[in-house]
């Protein structure tokens, strides 16, 4: 395949900005990108799903478009709205959102993330018909010639909404909005209708194993008496959300102290992080029970003056969700019994997708052949991983860091909201199906309301001249160019800079056809980046063999109604439906990345700069911890607060090099090799023994007993198995002038 080059027409000041920008302290070749036109419209954005509401429903302003709104099926041609303003921001009404319809010809601008198909609706009435889903426009051929590549395309998992037993995409605005509405009630912490980790919405009921993954508030406000106090700090709910790694949201999450009732004292006093909710009959009624949310692993939070607080679906760097479990084993909680699992070694990642697991029971309800049996059990573990950002999935065609899921296939976002029985497929009969119905049911307003989220602005200032430049490169510079010289192999896939794989998100870019076939298709990514190119830790992608792959086409969360058909939604990567693309791992869009450090899917690179400059990173590293109170010796989770623990500089956070030597929370020739930077031998037999057995990694593990323990789980490791820092080589041909402006760039999306 023959690299595509583009030349877009260049203004001369647009020009001369490169000039510093490719002349950095480093060598490397200047690029040859060109410059486009210049800056236009607004950065403004918001940080959560705009609601337009029954005002919106209402409203005259803004009919839809003939050619932008002519249908609510996945598949057809999109065309350029130019008879309205397909972004609905105009700033006078902010119930349309922020996002405002941007100058053609602009290099900063951005739609924040979230959905297209949202922001159109945001202004139009309820009986208006929602536009194409741009992703369902990303299918073979569409970028073939063009400077952005995709080779992982859409698949509609709701043909036949009756036969997958789901509700298929929404038709009009109005539906949309109802459905949005849903899905904010069940992940609302404390709302009416709030779900909870393997509880579903009734965590009673014998679906959800009589309640067995929720515990009562008598045994939270217990909790101090595990971390050796005797008794109960003031600032008990605040010592909580630092050491599970949560934070507190804008709305009330209240829960009872004891002797409270909560329906006397509208939930209780008590204040819990998102991490947590108090469940409630469906009549608002409230339970004294608590359950675990998806925030735990799906928001994070930047705080301090300006920061934007807790960031729905941000994804959580912060949260421990085995010290959490640890505490609660002495009180009576019964699902602490999975402190025997693991489901982290490190604060801030977590083995949630070890989806080999999730894949041992079919729908059916009975095993697999022998050979494929084997296949899972020797598959091995995922290891830890970090969450990606939910603000994203409106711009990809495929979920989580291997494109294993297609985007359309909402109940596996639901596999840790399921009703315990759920979890075994068809293994329990009609009990499992009581489960796996309220996934049915529940799934896909969940997923329509995760897409719909926006990422925060950045907070400070942004050098725009410098931004229009790192605009440029983003989108032109070629990093295979002959005279880069670069030792990766090259991937031949659209023009060779970061957009080929990343997506296109400046005006003057998604609007060129040689591009993108549609400006609609702005800031969508959809290419799975093959290993030998992308280099990052491969413990995810070897985990997922083909053995998971096939199991997983006969999983509930395979969509086995679809097997075989154009629109097969089970495991993507199967060999016969994957091709001859090679496994890799799937680029992500980059809405909103200023806000989601640490990189990689791994989450072992601390900030952008080091992703962009491998040469810099840190074998061992410890992020910043929340200053102690003053008197108190407990433990604390990572700083989050964006003047004291946020590098502007290099964009993430701030962190400790930690050296190879007894006292510091590593042990040489265990963890590390203080001679050298490869692995210990004894972690390299440890690896042997994770790849090949599944659930190995999460068992083999000492148990957390002492404070020093818990203080070294904050410490990074890239020594330890999956946590591989390598990988994003090919930006090493970057002078440090380029980096810098395409950093600057990427605080702007």
């Amino acid at each position: 395949m023959t690299r595509l080059r583009t030349a877009p027409v260049v203004p001369f000041l647009a020009l001369l900005s490169l000039g510093p920008v490719a002349c950095g302290d480093d060598e490397g070749g200047e690029t040859d990108a060109p410059a486009t036109s210049e800056v236009g419209g607004d950065v403004g954005t918001t940080a959560g799903p705009d609601s337009a509401g029954s005002d919106a429903a209402a409203t005259d302003d803004g009919a839809e478009s003939d050619s932008d709104s002519d249908s609510g099926t996945s598949t057809g041609a999109v065309t350029d709205g130019d008879e309205e303003p397909f972004y609905c921001g105009d700033g006078e009404h902010p119930e349309y959102g922020s996002i405002e319809e941007p100058d053609p010809e602009a290099l900063l601008w951005s739609s924040r993330g979230g959905w297209a198909v949202w922001d159109y609706c945001l202004c139009r009435p309820d009986d208006a018909p929602v536009p194409t889903d741009p992703r369902s426009l990303v299918q073979p051929g569409v970028s073939d010639g063009r400077a952005v590549a995709f080779n992982a395309f859409w698949k509609d998992c709701h043909v036949n909404p009756e036969a997958v037993g789901e509700d298929g995409p929404a038709e009009t605005c109005g539906e949309l909005r109802e459905r949005v509405e849903r899905g904010g009630e069940l992940i609302q912490p404390s709302g009416p209708g709030a779900g909870a980790m393997f509880s579903g919405t009734s965590h009673q009921e014998i679906e959800a194993g009589f309640g067995a993954a929720t515990f009562p508030a008598s045994s939270y406000n217990l909790m101090y008496l595990s971390w050796g106090m005797l008794t109960r700090p003031e600032n008990f709910d605040e010592l909580v959300a630092e050491r599970v790694g949560s934070a507190f949201g804008p709305e009330p999450n209240p829960y009872p102290l004891i002797g409270e009732d909560p329906n006397q004292t509208n939930g209780g006093s008590g204040t819990l992080p998102y991490f947590f909710t108090q469940l409630r009959e469906p009549d608002g009624t409230w339970t004294g029970t608590i359950g675990i949310t998806c925030h735990g692993c799906h928001s994070g939070a930047i705080t301090g003056d300006d920061a934007p607080g807790l960031m729905l679906g941000s994804g959580s760097p912060l949260a421990d969700h085995h010290l959490f479990l640890r505490d609660m084993l002495p009180l009576g909680y019964l699902a602490s019994a999975a402190t025997l699992l693991n489901l982290n070694k490190t604060r801030g990642v977590n083995n949630a997708s070890d989806i080999n697991l999730a894949f041992f029971f079919p729908e059916a309800g009975y095993g697999y052949d022998f050979e494929t049996l084997l296949g899972l059990i020797s598959s091995g573990s995922t290891a830890g991983m970090d969450t990606p950002a939910w603000w994203n999935m409106g711009h990809r065609a495929l979920k989580f860091v291997d494109g294993v899921f297609p985007m359309d296939s909402p109940r596996v976002d639901m596999v840790f909201f399921t009703p315990f029985f759920g979890l075994f497929g068809g293994l329990a009969g009609p009990i499992s199906e009581m489960a796996l119905d309220w996934m049915r049911e529940h799934g896909p307003p969940l997923n329509d309301w995760a897409t719909v989220l926006k990422a925060p602005p950045y907070p400070y200032a942004v050098d725009e001249t410098l931004a229009e430049s790192g605009a440029i490169l983003f989108h032109t510079l070629d990093l295979w160019a002959p005279a880069r010289d670069n030792p990766v192999p090259d991937p031949e896939a659209g023009n060779g800079s970061c957009a080929s794989c990343h997506g296109a998100y400046a005006p003057a870019f998604f609007n060129d056809p040689a591009f993108l076939a549609s400006p609609r298709m702005e800031g969508i990514a959809s290419y799975i980046t093959p290993i030998d190119i992308i280099n990052t830790d491969p413990v995810r992608l070897e985990t997922n063999n083909e053995a998971v792959q096939q199991a997983g086409a006969s999983s509930f969360f395979g969509y086995p109604q679809t097997y075989g058909t154009e629109n097969d939604c089970g495991p993507q990567n199967r060999p016969d439906l994957a091709g001859d693309r090679e496994p890799g791992y799937l680029a992500p869009p980059l809405f909103g990345v200023w806000a989601t450090a640490p990189y990689f899917h791994n989450g072992s690179v601390p900030n952008l700069w080091e992703v962009l400059k491998h040469e810099d990173r840190k074998d061992i590293w410890k992020r910043y911890s929340t200053p102690k109170p003053p008197g108190q010796d407990v433990i604390m989770g990572h700083d989050t607060d964006l003047v004291r623990a946020y590098d502007t500089e290099r964009v993430g956070w701030r962190y400790n090099d930690i050296e190879c030597e007894l006292g510091n929370g590593v042990s040489p020739y265990i963890n590390c090799n203080p001679s050298n930077e490869n692995d210990p031998l004894v972690q390299i037999l440890l690896a042997q023994l994770y790849t090949n057995f599944i659930a190995v990694w999460n068992i083999l593990a000492p148990p957390v007993l002492t404070p020093q323990q818990m203080e070294n789980r904050k410490i990074y490791n890239t020594h330890m198995f999956g946590q591989g820092n390598s990988g994003h080589e090919f930006t090493s041909v970057l002078t440090d002038g380029e980096r810098a402006a395409i950093i600057e760039y990427l605080k702007t999306l």
